[in-house]
């Protein structure tokens, strides 16, 4: 689900040196893959709103991942705003609800492990903890990317002006990467299990 958006930051570093065509094509294919991505969240978050029984923690932490995913595959398909405002609404706004996506993904690794490998069942305690640390994190890392200049537009996104480029990447990436790892631990003393 979070594919979209990962995507949409892997091309943005080489879109400087696309032509115009190929910033239009890259541009078409990530809103693409963005509308599948936000059908299938969406889908996620209705059955979970209509179905009952699927209130249970766990796929409440499924929703919230769906939901954060289906805000950051809108706000992806929304594109190049050209007005300066919504350009910079749209970009932190994407930002967002991308690195929420991902996090849920480690609440959801953590409670596996917790109820899997150690056998707890108090996972229901973390909700309001989750919940500050993906929301808290996400703002911090969004805040984090306006410290600093902007001077002018780079690639087929508005955000990605040359000021920006390497904090909006690094701050990206690094939750990427940090939650690639974090996952990837969990479910290696998770499959033994």
């Amino acid at each position: 689900m979070a594919a979209a958006a990962a995507a949409a930051g892997a091309v943005t570093a080489a879109a400087a040196s696309l032509s115009l065509k190929e910033r239009r094509i890259l541009a078409a294919v990530g809103s693409g893959a963005a509308a599948l991505s936000l059908g299938g969240s969406t889908f996620i978050v209705l059955c979970y709103l209509f179905f009952r029984e699927l209130r249970k923690f766990s796929f409440k932490l499924v929703f919230f991942l769906a939901l954060s995913d289906m805000f950051c595959s809108f706000f992806i398909i929304i594109g190049d705003p050209s007005n300066g405002f919504f350009c910079y609404a749209q970009d932190y706004s994407t930002h967002f609800f991308c690195v929420a996506s991902f996090l849920w993904t480690t609440t959801i690794a953590f409670t596996l492990h917790r109820t899997v490998v150690k056998h707890k069942i108090d996972v229901e305690d973390f909700g309001s903890v989750f919940h500050l640390y993906v929301w808290g994190t996400s703002l911090a890392m969004t805040v984090m990317r306006s410290i600093g200049s902007s001077s002018g537009r780079l690639g087929a996104w508005c955000w990605t002006d040359s000021g920006h480029k390497g904090k909006a990447c690094s701050s990206f990436d690094n939750i990427l990467c940090s939650t690639l790892g974090c996952n990837s631990l969990q479910w290696i003393y998770i499959l033994p299990g």
